[in-house]
């Protein structure tokens, strides 16, 4: 027997001394893995009462199962409330609405069992339905709420659990119905579909509700009402049926959520851009093979053609075209990242492209021609990084902020910190470092007055006399301690050297009022023999002390750090 409510139909044929049948329906509610408690509760008294009666152990008040049945209802009140607790829950990613569905599916189930789905139109009616009264239950709660600094309904936030709602209820659904078609063509009850053409089942009939079920899918009324061989293209057609477009439909969804659209382009999309799925399956892999996600505007661009949205997803992976692509590689041979060359290459005007290259190139030049100074070689990867960094925030103006606004310097500067703090400690041991005045200690100038006192000096002094020491002071101390150098080594530097240093000036802007020709030249000292090579006359004559010199090629162990 085919039941929508077997819990009263079960009463009912109890009342009526049909044990057997009763018996029957009540095992139905006992396996069914949707059933309320207290609906299971009930039915397994009834069973008891009926298999106590069986045996003759107790005689049964028949009268009572039809006092205790109840009136069928087409409320879904119990629906709408899950639906609003959901919306008011902290689920917020697709993932967690789709789980919290599942959780609160089996009160949704139990309850659609008892709903008659005669067809499609049926389906289209109950979701309507459920859509209409779930929104003003939700809206309820909201006018409910004395606080008028809640949120306002969000329509699209309820687009998308009743979506998911849909597609989570749709297989139970169709069982139930495709049940309906079964029991229909076992008994000949075409009745059931409500339908007063509809009486008696006509070979026709049937052969239309077994086609649905071999299909598997929800019936249509109108076949009943056309040409058998009109009915049989419809069911041999493979595209362009009901079935077809919603299948079509989750497909689509699901390629949306995976790219982690918003409801609102899902919406969009779904009603809107009539896009072809094969087109959406292509750029789709397309942009997975290329390492990025789709974006909303992709779908909508690949109506008026795929080949531009591929070229848009090429971009955003980093592949770049023409002349865009010729800078990228070029940038690429500087160092720059892949990510950092994609982003200048295609932002940069081609303008301003060659500051980007010639700015990179000035800075590591920069960096290498005042190595004595920064000890910070050109070959460091975090020097490459920052002045990277640098060219990707200023794409036209980087020369002005590396040079003009002293950028440069305070890179270099922030990158020798740690040689500065490994020396102040090997001087003054690791406690130098808790000292209330250890930042004004630790500071290039404070560096090499130590370097001085360590070249140049029987004894270091201690951290109050370094800071006491100003630039005015310390000035005719590197002259003493420079003539007394160039004694001890016996070296001869000509006046052409020192013109030429005392002309060149810095390109970080690094000298004082108190720096001297003789201090730029002791720095140069110091950084070789730092390293272990020997000053001599022979090393001034290749060129060591000139401007722009490559000093770090005098090096020999040029693996060691330059704070050796």
């Amino acid at each position: 027997m085919f039941s929508y409510d077997p819990i009263n139909d079960g009463l009912k044929l109890l009342a009526s001394r049909d044990l057997e049948k009763a018996e029957n329906m009540f095992l139905r509610v006992m396996n069914d893995p949707y059933a309320h408690q207290d609906e299971l509760s009930l039915a397994r008294k009834c069973l008891n009462d009926i298999r106590d009666c069986q045996s003759g152990v107790a005689t049964l008040d028949f009268s009572h199962y039809k006092k205790i049945t109840k009136k069928p209802s087409d409320s879904l009140e119990a629906v709408n409330e899950i639906l609003a607790e959901i919306y008011f829950s902290s689920a917020l990613e697709y993932s967690e609405i789709d789980e919290t569905l599942k959780k609160n599916i089996r009160v949704v189930v139990s309850k659609l069992n008892q709903v008659m789905i005669k067809d499609i139109a049926s389906r289209d009616k109950l979701y309507n339905q459920i859509e209409k009264k779930g929104a003003l239950t939700i809206k309820k709660r909201f006018g409910s709420k004395k606080q008028k600094s809640e949120a306002a309904f969000d329509v699209y936030r309820w687009k998308t659990i009743f979506r998911k709602f849909v597609g989570q209820i749709n297989p139970f659904l169709l069982d139930r119905h495709l049940e309906l078609l079964n029991h229909i063509i076992k008994t000949g009850e075409i009745g059931f579909l409500g339908d007063l053409k509809l009486t008696t089942l006509t070979p026709k009939y049937k052969w239309i509700i077994d086609s649905t079920i071999k299909n598997k899918w929800f019936l249509m009324r109108s076949y009943f009402f056309k040409a058998r061989s009109e009915i049989e293209g419809q069911f041999n057609r493979k595209e362009g049926t009901r079935k077809y477009w919603e299948e079509i439909k989750y497909k689509k969804i699901k390629i949306f959520e995976i790219c982690e659209f918003s409801e609102r382009a899902i919406h969009k999309l779904l009603h809107v851009d009539k896009l072809n799925y094969n087109t959406l399956e292509e750029i789709y892999d397309f942009s997975v093979n290329h390492g990025v996600s789709l974006h909303p505007r992709d779908v909508s661009s690949a109506l008026r053609g795929v080949s531009k949205v591929k070229d848009c997803i090429r971009e955003r992976a980093g592949i770049l075209m023409g002349e865009k692509k010729k800078f990228q590689d070029e940038l690429r041979g500087y160092g720059f990242s892949d990510t950092s060359s994609h982003q200048i290459a295609r932002q940069a005007k081609r303008s301003s492209s060659h500051q980007v290259t010639g700015t990179f190139e000035t800075s590591l030049k920069a960096a290498r021609d005042e190595i004595y100074w920064y000890r910070i070689t050109p070959q460091s990867k975090p020097l490459k990084d920052s002045i990277e960094a640098q060219c990707c925030k200023h794409l036209s103006t980087v020369y002005i902020h590396m040079f003009e606004r002293g950028r440069l310097n305070k890179i270099l500067l922030q990158l020798g910190k740690l040689s500065i703090q490994k020396y102040l400690i090997r001087i003054y041991g690791a406690s130098v470092i808790d000292m209330h005045c250890y930042h004004r200690l630790n500071t290039i100038h404070q560096y090499y007055k130590l370097k001085f006192f360590e070249y140049h000096s029987q004894h270091v002094p201690s951290v109050s006399e370094v800071i006491k020491i100003s630039r005015e002071v310390f000035k005719p101390l590197l002259l003493e301690g420079f003539n007394i150098f160039i004694k001890k080594y016996r070296l001869n530097i000509s006046s052409s050297i020192y013109d030429s240093v005392a002309k060149q000036k810095s390109i970080t802007s690094w000298e004082d009022e108190f720096t001297t020709v003789e201090e730029k030249l002791l720095l140069k000292f110091w950084f070789l023999m730092d390293h272990g090579v020997k000053i001599t006359q022979g090393l001034i004559k290749k060129g060591a002390l000139s401007p722009n010199s490559h000093l770090w090629g005098y090096v020999k162990n040029q693996g060691l750090e330059c704070n050796n």
